[in-house]
């Protein structure tokens, strides 16, 4: 296994997630499931799916090794955002362009959501 494979969901950002909003979409639901949402507490996913804000959790930027809070929120079927600070922390703080690929993986034993620059687009 690389390095790379431990990032269960993979993103390749567009112009909708780098131009103005302050969320990230995770529309890889069933990995999201399977990788995320399976680690937590019921309670924690019943909030995650009914709360208006979802569920605060903390992302380890492992290229920095820097922690942000965002809260994530999703949909019965695991379809998911980040939001809160998304564009600052990771958007503008990382220098993320349209066609730049993010990963993220759930940690058990710290209990956050890891994410890394996968790929830069340098085109």
């Amino acid at each position: 296994m690389t390095s790379r494979d431990k990032f269960t969901i993979k993103t390749t950002l567009t112009e909708a997630d780098v131009s103005g909003r302050d969320y990230i979409t995770l529309d890889n639901e069933e990995e999201v499931g399977e990788h995320i949402v399976t680690h937590w507490h019921p309670m924690n996913i019943h909030q995650a799916i009914s709360n208006e804000d979802g569920i605060e959790l903390t992302i380890r930027d492992i290229d920095t090794k820097s922690d942000h809070k965002v809260n994530f929120r999703c949909n019965a079927s695991y379809a998911s955002i980040l939001q809160g600070h998304c564009r600052l922390n990771f958007i503008e703080r990382r220098s993320l362009k349209v066609g730049d690929e993010i990963g993220f993986f759930w940690d058990p034993v710290l209990s956050m959501l890891c994410f890394s620059v996968l790929m830069k687009n340098y085109l």
